[in-house]
């Protein structure tokens, strides 16, 4: 009898390519000695749901399959449970999947799963309630997603969130922000709070982070406005942002992300998804979530 494996996905991600790809990985799974119970999620937060499910009746594995907003809500209801969780790529971009070394095909991505490992991943915690597998950032970024039209993210893919960017970066009032850990404390414009060493794709923006260990890497850029913001951007894949005179790191546990005074709304994003706006605390969270990752 072939194992039986829920796949929570979302169907609308990739502008649809998931229901595309659903037949090839049916066949590959049945290859396996698997059968794919498709889970798909109808709002936002189902991912949670389908997860916790999934977990109360005992499966020992679960995939998501879709992009890292997806893989946030499944490792939400996996938390503190024995069920692990697989990532098929299937997003816009799906960071995580480039962090674990996953194929960028799903189907092959598949086949290293099934005969991967799992492993405790250490995960981000706000005093809000949300949690982070990949990063949490306060600056430009989460303004462009923040005010990114959900059509433009769906029919637009990158090409869509690049033209938002150029669009901001004319028009936005960047604000400045402070950051504190202990009795250390930075102001600056840009702040990414990194659980993992991927951002916006295979680009390494906190190299120092790791997901399977506590804590963070934290990155501030000092300075504030358009003439800072987009060089910093544009030198992550190359990983100069670090070598820039205004960029400070530090290996952090605990932290708070505030805005200055005189800067009264300032949003931050979460995995590559707009949450909610500053003040927020983070920590690392003693719950750990299980993750299927490929064999070395």
């Amino acid at each position: 009898m072939s194992e039986r494996v829920p796949v929570i996905y979302n169907p609308i991600a990739g502008r649809g390519r998931l229901l595309r790809e659903r037949g090839a990985l049916d066949d590959a799974a049945s290859k396996l000695g698997i059968e794919l119970d498709w889970r798909p999620t109808e709002s936002r937060g189902h991912a949670t749901e389908l997860a916790r499910e999934a977990a109360k009746h005992g499966h020992e594995l679960v995939f998501a399959f879709g992009g890292d907003g997806t893989y946030n809500e499944v490792a939400r209801g996996l938390l503190g449970s024995s069920t692990s969780v697989g990532f098929l790529p299937g997003g816009t971009t799906s960071v995580l999947t480039y962090e674990l070394s996953i194929p960028r095909s799903a189907v092959r991505a598949l086949h290293v799963l099934a005969a991967g490992a799992d492993r405790p991943m250490t995960i981000g915690r706000t005093d809000r309630g949300d949690i982070f597998l990949l990063m949490l950032s306060a600056g430009p970024d989460a303004i462009i997603l923040e005010h990114l039209p959900p059509w433009l993210k769906l029919y637009g893919g990158k090409t869509g969130v690049t033209f938002q960017a150029v669009y901001e970066f004319i028009r936005a009032d960047l604000p400045r922000v402070r950051v504190t850990a202990g009795d250390w404390h930075e102001e600056g414009g840009w702040i990414i709070v990194g659980n993992a060493k991927c951002y916006g794709g295979p680009f390494k923006a906190t190299p120092d982070a790791d997901p399977f260990a506590p804590g963070f890497e934290l990155v501030v850029q000092q300075q504030v406005g358009r003439l800072a913001a987009v060089p910093f951007f544009f030198s992550i894949p190359s990983q100069r942002h670090l070598k820039r005179r205004d960029v400070v790191r530090r290996s952090v546990d605990r932290l708070r992300i505030e805005p200055v005074p005189g800067h009264d709304r300032v949003p931050y994003q979460i995995d590559g998804d707009p949450v909610g706006v500053l003040p927020i605390e983070v920590w690392s969270e003693p719950a750990a979530v299980s993750i299927r990752v490929p064999k070395t």
